[in-house]
């Protein structure tokens, strides 16, 4: 948790705001954010964008290619880092997309993509966790923090 609370300190020492898009982890990165003090000050919006017809409905995501990826891909994670930004006007739109639970096709298990946008750059990282679903949603809530933080700092 020491990273989130990183995150948040520099967040709010830049006067950055911050937009999530989270599928796989349903919101939890965005209350690991909120939970600290003054966290309406850094953080504008957050979505839980769990069903391909939020995917498709909120973000315009063709539903053909959702259908092909089952929502989870580098292009879908890019896509919904730049939208949430521009969508809410935040300096930062991060998205995460993934498979943490057992009916996922063989071998996408714990298959994460994040998403990291702001005015000069987006990028996208993919990442393999082992685990429950839980387990899965859990990290990939703290991979995502990480992430967000690694690309400020650069």
């Amino acid at each position: 948790m020491r990273k989130t609370k990183e995150l948040f300190s520099l967040l709010k020492k830049e006067k950055k705001t911050i937009a999530l898009c989270e599928s796989v982890t349903a919101g939890l990165a965005s209350y690991l954010l909120t939970r600290f003090c003054g966290a309406s000050q850094i953080f504008k919006l957050g979505i839980a964008a769990y069903s391909l017809e939020a995917k498709n409905k909120l973000f315009g995501i063709p539903q053909k290619e959702l259908k092909e990826t089952q929502g989870v891909s580098e292009g879908i994670a890019k896509i919904l880092a730049e939208k949430i930004r521009k969508l809410i006007n935040s300096d930062i739109g991060a998205s995460i997309v993934g498979f943490a639970g057992p009916k996922a096709k063989r071998g996408m298990k714990g298959i994460i993509f994040v998403g990291f946008s702001d005015k000069n750059k987006t990028v996208v990282k993919k990442i393999k966790l082992k685990g429950e679903r839980n387990t899965i949603r859990k990290k990939s809530a703290l991979f995502l923090i990480e992430f967000i933080l690694e690309n400020l700092k650069q």
